[in-house]
Parts: C-alpha cells; sequence; structure tokens
C-alpha cells in the first residue's frame, strides 16, 4: 500500500505524535517557543521583506506574485503561520496545526510551486533569525546554553514544519499521479476493450501534455481505424463485385470454351468439306478442259462434214449437167431415130429393117430419156437433201461453236473456283488453326477464370474477417476520401485544456496562518485565494 493511503488511514493526531516523537520534540524545546516568537517578531519581517524582494527578481517564482499586494499578503501570513507556531503551542504542538502546515503543502501542489522555492524561503529566514538570535546573545542578552537550546528548537520545528507541508504535497502530488494513472488506466483498458471514443479528461493541470498527447494519439488511432474501416467497406465491396464478375466471367468463359469448341469441331468439318470441294472443282476443271477438248474436236468434224457435203452438192450439180448431157443424146437419138424411120417408110421393103432397127433406138432413146428423167428427180431430191444437210450441219457447226465458247466459260469459271476453293481451303486451315488457339486460349483463360474466382471468394472471405476484428472496436465516425487518404491524416493540434478545479484531497480545515500566494493561472473565481509557502 502506497503512502498516500497509509497516511489516510492514519487520523492527524497520531502522524503528529509520530513525528514529534521522531523529531524528539521535549519539554525544553517548548519552554524556548516564547522566547523564539520574540525573536522571530524581532528578525523575521526584515528576512521576509528582503526575500520578497528576491522573489520579485526571480521570473520562474515572481509570476505567483503579480501584485505588491500578493505579495504583502503572503508575507504577512507567512510571518503570521511562524509566529503562532511559537505563540500558540507553548504546550504541545496542536491539531490545528498540524492541518495547517498540511493545508500549506496541498496549496502549493495545487498550484504548482515546487519544493525548491518553499525550503529556499525557509533557509533565507532561519539565516537571518539564526544571526540576529546569534548576535543578540553575543551582546550578553541571552546566555550561551539558552541560545543554543532556542537555535536548534528554530532549525528542528522549522524542518518539522516543513516536513509536514512537504507530506501534504508529495501525498497531494502522488494523489495526482493515482489520479492520472486511474484516468489513464481506465482510457487504455478502454482502448484495450476497442472503445476508440474514451478520452482522457480531467487530468490535474500539470498533466495537460499528457493528456493532449493521449488524445492527439486516440484521434490518430480512431483516424487510422476510420480509415481501415473505410478500405474493408470498399475492400468488401469490390471483393463482392469481383466475386460476382468473376462468377460471370467464369461462367461466360466455360459458355464460350464450349461453343468455341463446338465451333472448332464444326470449322474442322468445314475445312474438309472445303477441301473436298476444292479437290472436286479441280476434277471439275479437268472434266470441263476434256469436254472443251471433245467439242473443239466436234467442231473440226462438223467443219469437215460440212466441207463434204459441200463436195456431194457439188458432184450432184455435176451429175445433173451429165444427166442433161444424155437427156440431150436421148432427145437427139429419139430424133434420129424418127428420122430413120421416115427414111425406112420411104425406103419400102428395103428399109424394113432398117425401120426396126429405128424402132429399137427411138425405143431406146425414150428409155434413156425416162431413165435421165428419173436420174434427174433422183438428183434434184438428193441435191435438196444436201443442201438441207449442209444447212443442218452448218447449224450443228454453228452451235458446236457456241457450246465450245461456253465450255471455254466454263472452263474459266472452274478454273476460277478451283483456284479460289484453294485458296479459301488454305484460308480455312489457317482459321481452323486460329479457332484451335483461340480455343486453347480460352481454356487457359477459363481456368484463370476459376482461379481468379477462388482468388475473388478468397478476398471476400478475409474482407469479412477484417471488417469482424474491425468491427469490435468502437470509433468515432469521420467522412474520409478514400483509403489512400489516410496516408494524408495528421491528428490537429490539440489545444491545453484549462487547469479545472484540482481533484479534492484528505480535506482539512483552512487555516488563516500561513504565507500567501496568488497563482495567475488560477480561474477568476479563485483570485481573492491564497497559496501558502
Amino acid at each position: 500500500m502506497n503512502a498516500s493511503r497509509s497516511d489516510k488511514q492514519k487520523s492527524g493526531t497520531e502522524t503528529l505524535e509520530l513525528r514529534v516523537q521522531f523529531f524528539e520534540v521535549r519539554h525544553d524545546d517548548y519552554r524556548a517557543f516564547s522566547r523564539i516568537a520574540k525573536s522571530l517578531r524581532k528578525f523575521a519581517p526584515a528576512a521576509l521583506d528582503r526575500f520578497y524582494g528576491r522573489v520579485a527578481q526571480t521570473p520562474a517564482i515572481a509570476s505567483f506574485f503579480p501584485t505588491s499586494t500578493s505579495a504583502r499578503s503572503a508575507r504577512d501570513k507567512q510571518f503570521a503561520h511562524w509566529v503562532d507556531l511559537f505563540e500558540k503551542n507553548t504546550d504541545g504542538l496542536s491539531q490545528s496545526y498540524f492541518q495547517r502546515a498540511s493545508h500549506i503543502g496541498d496549496v502549493h501542489a495545487r498550484i504548482g510551486l515546487e519544493p525548491t522555492w518553499y525550503t529556499g524561503a525557509y533557509a533565507t529566514i532561519l539565516q537571518d533569525v539564526i544571526k540576529g538570535m546569534v548576535a543578540q546573545s553575543l551582546a550578553g542578552r541571552l546566555g550561551g546554553r539558552a541560545m543554543a537550546q532556542d537555535i536548534a528548537t528554530l532549525v528542528k520545528l522549522a524542518i518539522m514544519d516543513m516536513d509536514i507541508a512537504l507530506g501534504a504535497y508529495f501525498r497531494a502530488e502522488e494523489a495526482k499521479r493515482q489520479s492520472v494513472v486511474a484516468s489513464l488506466s481506465h482510457a487504455l483498458e478502454a482502448m484495450a476493450n476497442g472503445d476508440m471514443t474514451h478520452s482522457l479528461t480531467d487530468l490535474p493541470p500539470g498533466y495537460a501534455k499528457l493528456q493532449a498527447d493521449f488524445e492527439a494519439m486516440r484521434r490518430s488511432v480512431n483516424a487510422a481505424l476510420n480509415g481501415v474501416t473505410a478500405a474493408v467497406e470498399t475492400i468488401s465491396a469490390g471483393s463482392a463485385e469481383i466475386r460476382s464478375a468473376s462468377d460471370n466471367l467464369s461462367t461466360r468463359t466455360e459458355h464460350q470454351a464450349a461453343t468455341l469448341e463446338e465451333t472448332t469441331a464444326a470449322m474442322n468439318s468445314l475445312t474438309h468439306g472445303i477441301s473436298d470441294a476444292a479437290q472436286g472443282a479441280s476434277r471439275v476443271e479437268a472434266s470441263v478442259s476434256e469436254a472443251q477438248d471433245e467439242a473443239q474436236k466436234g467442231s473440226e468434224v462438223v467443219r469437215e462434214a460440212v466441207d463434204a457435203m459441200a463436195s456431194i452438192e457439188s458432184s450432184a450439180r455435176e451429175i445433173t449437167q451429165i444427166i442433161n448431157v444424155i437427156d440431150g443424146i436421148a432427145f437427139q437419138t429419139n430424133l434420129l431415130a424418127l428420122n430413120a424411120g421416115v427414111e425406112a417408110a420411104r425406103a419400102g421393103d428395103a428399109g424394113k429393117g432398117f425401120a426396126v432397127v429405128a424402132n429399137e433406138v427411138r425405143a431406146l432413146a425414150q428409155r434413156s430419156a425416162e431413165a435421165a428423167k428419173d436420174i434427174r428427180g433422183l438428183i434434184g431430191t438428193s441435191v435438196d437433201q444436201v443442201t438441207r444437210g449442209v444447212s443442218l450441219v452448218d447449224q450443228s457447226g454453228q452451235a458446236f461453236t457456241r457450246i465450245t465458247g461456253k465450255v471455254a466459260d466454263i472452263a474459266s469459271l472452274a478454273i476460277t473456283i478451283a483456284s479460289l476453293s484453294r485458296e479459301q481451303a488454305g484460308n480455312l486451315v489457317q482459321i481452323n488453326e486460329s479457332v484451335g488457339d483461340i480455343d486453347r486460349n480460352t481454356q487457359a483463360n477459363a481456368a484463370i477464370a476459376e482461379e481468379a474466382t477462388a482468388a475473388a471468394r478468397s478476398l471476400a472471405s478475409q474482407a469479412q474477417e477484417l471488417a469482424q476484428l474491425v468491427a469490435r472496436f468502437r470509433i468515432e465516425r469521420t467522412t474520409i476520401g478514400s483509403p489512400a487518404s489516410l496516408a494524408n491524416l495528421s491528428p490537429a493540434p490539440m489545444p491545453l485544456p484549462r487547469a479545472k478545479s484540482p481533484p479534492k484531497l484528505v480535506p482539512v480545515p483552512r487555516s488563516e496562518g500561513a504565507l500567501a500566494v496568488k497563482p495567475s493561472p488560477e480561474p477568476a473565481a479563485e483570485a481573492d485565494d491564497w497559496a501558502e509557502f
């Protein structure tokens, strides 16, 4: 158990008695009180005036006495405290004295007056008072034994008085520290439990820097957690979108892979079909070329047949001319036979034999004429038929010429089709290879999409776990543009809090006797209060 708590468990009387016993304050000391009080009344005022003159020239302590009135009040109360100590306690130190001395230490702790200046005041006053007492003894006004007792008692009581005040000062400081530790512990416990909204407040004035630093740290952590929370929300939303997109992409990629697989099979079939068509076109090209050759040969045959028909027609005309000659000969023979018959008739019997020959010749001429007539008819018919045949053969020749031209056109088209078919077959082979590459890439993309989907699901799971971890913190929500803006966050410098009323320590009655100091940093409500050395 610390000193502050142990002192609180003891009564003021016990604490004072312990000090009296330990400092060995005896009856001889009490008998010297009245002489010491007279010496103080004689020498202390000048010592206090000199001390407060030095205080006014010392910046570190002058601020506690902003006016000459406050310095005069503090001087008078300190003088009264010392005089009362030796004038009102000749029969033993009273509890009221102890409370008054303790109150001095409490006030010093409250206003922040360090013990250095308090003990410095005692050193100055003791120095001047002891010098005066020694000078008075040397003048024969006081014996050496009595002077030694008075000085010893003065120093002993002065040190005990400082011990009481300093004890109260350190207890008050310890109470402040305990209060700060308790507040800090409570705040850290709240932070450990995830509450980042708990501020460190109501600390003593001397701990304003700690309060400001803690608040800056809390705001910084709060801002960081806000950034983490915003980042987690963004990551969660983004991972959900990525997961949905990855699932969709995976489904589409699988569908695309299946479609490409079917397309690849179709392209393979189409490639084989086009290749077969190209080969067929090549065969058609060869057949058309052969047909063109045959058509040309047919045209040559028709031309020869036309020439032959023309020769036949010419021969028929020559035969007709010969028949005309024969017909003329038969007519002349018939005339000669007729003339011979006339001449035979004129000759009588002598010409009968010649008449018979003339008749036979005439009959032969007639038959020759008839035969020539028949041959002429046949030749005419043959000429007509030959003429018609020539016309037909000529028409056939023209038809063969047209057929030959069409076959040439077909051959040209067949050659073009065969060339295009071969080119398309080559292109389809390349397309087929490209589709195969696309199919392989799509399969690879499908595998990557599955991996991305798995990674997105893992990211979503991790984001959810991070969100659960962050959710245990209770923070002050602030607006943060993006997680990246967390790097630009810096807690604004926090103004030092104004000093509030000090924590209540061990309550003691207010004493009227003490050195009073008016602390300038205190609120206006305490402007008339005084602090004691």
